[in-house]
C-alpha cells in the first residue's frame, strides 16, 4: 500500500531503490555464472584475467550498495520500509563476495573441481539459486506476486537438497582416502559454498516476506 501511495505522489523517485536492486541482482547472477562457468571447466579464462573480472564484478556490488545508501540518505519516503532496503542492498554486496571467495579458496587450496562432483552440482546449485533470486528481485520491481511465488518455492527446494547433499559430502569427504590437508582443504571449500547458498536463500525469503508487506 505504502508503495502504492509513493508512486502516485512522487511516481519516479521509489523506484531508483527497484532499478538498484535489479542491477545489483544481475551483477550476483552473472558472478554465479562465471564461477559455475569456470568450475565446469567452459571458460578457459587465464587466472590473472579472471582475478581482474572477479574485482570489478566485487567493485560493481559496492558501488551499488553505495549508491543505494546514498538515495536512502537523500529521500524522506520509501517505497518500501528503510531498513527492508539496506538489508538487501547489505545482503547482495556481501553474497557477491561469497562468491568470489568461493574461487578464490579453490585457488589458494588448488581444488580441482574434479575432484568431487559434488563441487560441481553445489556451484551449480548455488548459480540456479541466484537466477531465482534475480527474477524475484526483478518481480519486486514489477509487483509480480505470481513469479515471486513461484520462483520462492524453486529457491526452498534447491536450498533444501543441496544442503542434503552438503551433509552427505562432508560425510563421504571424511570417510575418504584423501590425506588430512586435502579433507581440511575440501571442507573450507564447501563451508564456503554453504555460506553462499544460505545467503542466497535467505535473501529469496527475504524478498517475498517484502513483496507480501507491500501489497
Amino acid at each position: 500500500m505504502l508503495r502504492r501511495i509513493i508512486k502516485a505522489v512522487i511516481p519516479s523517485k521509489g523506484d531508483i531503490f527497484f532499478n538498484l536492486f535489479v542491477k545489483a541482482s544481475d551483477n550476483v547472477y552473472e558472478t554465479a555464472n562465471l564461477l559455475a562457468d569456470v568450475i565446469n571447466n567452459e571458460n578457459k579464462i587465464k587466472f590473472e584475467k579472471l582475478k581482474k573480472v572477479l574485482k570489478e564484478q566485487r567493485k560493481k556490488a559496492v558501488d551499488i550498495n553505495t549508491l543505494i545508501e546514498l538515495e536512502l540518505n537523500s529521500q524522506f519516503f520509501t517505497p518500501i520500509d528503510r531498513g527492508d532496503i539496506q538489508e538487501i542492498s547489505s545482503a547482495m554486496l556481501q553474497l557477491t563476495k561469497k562468491i568470489i571467495k568461493i574461487y578464490k579458496k579453490l585457488q589458494v587450496y588448488e581444488i580441482d573441481a574434479k575432484t568431487d562432483d559434488c563441487l560441481i552440482r553445489s556451484v551449480n546449485s548455488l548459480q540456479k539459486l541466484t537466477k531465482s533470486l534475480n527474477l524475484i528481485i526483478i518481480s519486486l520491481k514489477e509487483d509480480d506476486h505470481e513469479t515471486i511465488r513461484i520462483e520462492s518455492k524453486k529457491a526452498d527446494e534447491l536450498d533444501d537438497n543441496v544442503l542434503d547433499d552438503l551433509g552427505h559430502t562432508m560425510k563421504v569427504i571424511s570417510d575418504a582416502n584423501y590425506d588430512a590437508l586435502t579433507i581440511i582443504k575440501l571442507k573450507e571449500v564447501y563451508k564456503a559454498i554453504e555460506s553462499g547458498i544460505d545467503t542466497s536463500a535467505n535473501l529469496c525469503d527475504l524478498v517475498s516476506s517484502v513483496s507480501v508487506k507491500a501489497i
